[in-house]
């Protein structure tokens, strides 16, 4: 089951929303899109309807800090160019990412964050 299932979101909704991220927003390099996929899943599970609910945010910064040190402990990083060594932005560079397995890899990366969101949720 994805995370758009889960929460019940209408289904063009999700994947358009999180279109942008492959490649660290854009193949940029920047933040991996797993990671912020897991921090849109998390407002999702647990952010404020309210936008002077401080209460609730500061409980969901929270866990968004928790996830972002066990994502940075699992993978070493959660900025895309260092999980994936290479400029995605470079179409020669993106070809021998491709070529070498790195949508595998980043597949991997996925769903083991997708894994990890489920068990972090699950633990509060």
């Amino acid at each position: 089951m994805s995370f758009k299932e889960y929460f019940g979101i209408p289904d063009p909704l999700l994947p358009r929303l999180a279109s942008g991220f492959g490649g660290g927003i854009g193949r940029r390099g920047s933040l991996c899109g797993a990671f912020t996929g897991a921090i849109m899943a998390l407002g999702m599970k647990m952010g404020r309807v309210d936008p002077k609910d401080t209460d609730t945010i500061s409980k969901l910064y929270e866990k968004c800090r928790q996830f972002w040190s066990q994502f940075e402990e699992e993978f070493g990083s959660n900025v895309c160019y260092n999980l994936t060594g290479v400029h995605l932005d470079s179409e020669e560079e993106r070809q021998k990412w491709l070529a070498s397995g790195g949508l595998e890899k980043c597949s991997n990366i996925v769903e083991k964050t997708a894994r990890m969101l489920c068990e972090f949720i699950g633990d509060e």
